[in-house]
């Protein structure tokens, strides 16, 4: 086969396959560019999760005529001459391949004018093919629209998720920018919904709270300077972390930038991690904003097309820098704000997934007459439920948070939370299959604020959270309002609850549907906690319940709801044989 040289279009399509995976790559480029031409505000707008429209608007210095031709011109760039300026660079944005590599899949305009000038300047690029400059009238800054992305590479588009989805993911990386800069004033729509705005003055812990949600209110630690005798040299660390009663089911809230550079890195991440040890639940992750500064020399940042990843020379070093100073930071925290590791102590609202087993266990109160010992009476009489279980005598609770009963073959320890939680489920699918879904309408309807991830996710979940019985409306920028709930979980923090329920969707969710995956998490977020003392006749209720499942040895996570321990083991623990 002869070899032939690609056409400049196939080139621009194959190139923009580099820096452009999904719209958010298309956000994160237009907002590092903003950033980069000293942007005191950046306002973002999105439609349908970035696939129909991309627009970011900025008061930055602006680009002439001339400059705005270059600019979609590939490897046109203002910040560097050559190669050996990458060893000093300092911005974000270095390779000119942004906007030719997005204007190659979409329908794109820039528009651009710098201060003192009396007139804007506009190209429009159409797939590709570049529209000459003309001039228009418009304040000084800079708006990108980019139309119909991967409108001329459908293949491209198939592999794009839902649109919530899909602007859950500029949100994270929105949020990220605006904790990372907190003088810069950022606005993000979808839809012409506002779901995300900072005030541009600095203040960390109001970002935090407009970012991450209400709960962080006061619960974030500030990053100390270290001690000269811990401190490590060439790596200077800044930022915040969260409190360790602040967590997230994935890692997506752990937000590095080294030099002002937005990165992934998965020894950092673990660094930090390791900082929290034996303060998190498995499976819990905290949440920061953590900055390195070092010499741009040590770090190469020119080993990934879209810039998300970079190289230390010394990566140890880093890391190193982020444990220690998280460490600081925590270990100076007030006592009061630690978690302590106390069997009564009430957990967080979702961390029942992995709750450790108490450190101590206290005596059991006396208790009143418990359930009659089961008798086996032969193959006549059924000792077994249909669901398989035996048939069961309560006796008490250990660490508020399990069931201890008796059986035919042994004892029977049964986790409370993951035993109601299936429970629950069942009687959700139940009542869907049944079309008799049991709501309780609220005499006041309750204004709940979300995150902007949340928001998306209720978005996107609206007709499964209305079939299980939740009424939910929009409510201004970034709140909803609730009219009713399923009955089930009236009482208790049903703000608190909601918000769960919204967060471990976002992470994903379990289940065969996304209406069993909603069902999944109001179950568990509306059932009996870990660490909630039952009153005897609560735990019967809960066991009788149980018993009566067709699926009662898990709960709809796949946990384990008991641990079976038979005679012979109990009499081999004993040394009885």
């Amino acid at each position: 086969m002869p070899i032939l040289r690609l056409t400049d279009e196939t080139i621009g399509k194959i190139a923009a396959g580099e820096v452009v995976e999904r719209p958010v790559s298309v956000v994160k480029e237009l907002v590092e560019n903003s950033i980069d031409a000293a942007a005191r505000e950046i306002s973002v707008a999105i439609e349908a999760g970035g696939s129909v429209l991309i627009q970011v608007t900025d008061d930055g210095a602006g680009m002439g005529p001339d400059e705005l031709s270059a600019a979609i011109e590939r490897h046109g760039t203002s910040k560097l001459t050559s190669f050996e300026d990458l060893s000093t660079l300092t911005t974000l944005g270095f390779r000119g391949e942004a906007l030719p590599s997005i204007a190659a899949i979409s329908r794109f305009s820039v528009r651009s004018r710098p201060p003192g000038h009396d007139a804007g300047a506009e190209v429009i690029v159409e797939h590709g093919l570049v529209r000459p400059v003309r001039a228009v009238a418009m304040p000084p800054g800079t708006v990108v629209t980019v139309r119909d992305l991967f409108g001329n590479v459908p293949a491209r588009r198939a592999f794009l998720r839902q649109p919530g989805t899909e602007a859950t993911y500029i949100g994270r990386m929105i949020g990220a920018y605006a904790s990372a800069y907190p003088g810069i004033r950022f606005r993000l729509t979808h839809d012409g919904r506002q779901v995300l705005a900072t005030d541009g003055q600095g203040d960390q812990a109001s970002i935090a709270i407009a970012i991450h949600g209400p709960d962080f209110a006061g619960g974030i630690l500030p990053l100390p300077a270290l001690e000269s005798a811990l401190a490590v040299p060439g790596v200077s660390v800044s930022g915040w972390v969260g409190l360790p009663s602040l967590t997230k089911s994935h890692r997506q809230a752990m937000h590095f930038f080294v030099n002002g550079r937005w990165i992934q890195h998965r020894a950092l991440g673990f660094a930090l991690e390791e900082a929290y040890h034996s303060l998190l639940m498995v499976g819990r992750h905290p949440v920061a904003t953590i900055h390195l500064t070092l010499d741009p020399a040590a770090v190469d940042v020119n080993v990934h097309p879209t810039k998300a990843e970079v190289r230390f020379h010394d990566e140890r070093a880093a890391a190193r820098a982020v444990q220690r100073t998280a460490h600081a930071a925590l270990a100076g925290a007030p006592r009061d704000r630690l978690p302590t590791v106390s069997w009564e102590r009430p957990l967080n609202r979702s961390d029942d997934h992995s709750r450790p087993l108490p450190m101590a266990i206290p005596t059991l109160p006396s208790l009143p007459p418990a359930d009659p010992p089961p008798v086996d009476h032969g193959p006549a009489h059924r000792t077994e439920h249909p669901s398989g279980l035996p048939m069961l005598r309560v006796l008490g609770q250990i660490g508020a948070s399990f069931i201890i009963a008796e059986g035919p073959a042994g004892m029977y320890l049964i986790d409370q939370h993951a035993a109601h939680e299936r429970v629950l489920f069942e009687r959700i699918m139940g009542q869907l299959a049944g079309q008799q879904v049991d709501r309780q309408p609220l005499l006041e309807p309750m204004v709940i604020d979300l995150t902007p991830e949340q928001l998306a996710m209720c978005d996107r979940s609206r007709d499964e959270l209305a079939a299980i019985g939740f009424e939910v409306d929009s409510f201004g920028d970034g709140a909803v309002v609730v009219r009713s709930v399923p009955a089930m979980a009236r009482g208790g923090n049903l703000a608190g609850r909601f918000r769960a329920i919204l967060d471990e969707l976002v992470s994903g969710g379990n289940g065969t549907s996304w209406l069993e995956a909603v069902a999944i998490s109001t179950a568990c977020h509306t059932s009996i906690r870990a660490g909630q003392p039952l009153s005897i006749p609560e735990m019967r209720e809960l066991v009788a319940d149980l018993e009566r499942s067709e699926h009662p040895r898990a709960c709809g996570h796949g946990r384990p709801t008991m641990i079976h321990l038979t005679q012979d083991e109990m009499a081999r623990q004993f040394s009885r044989r």
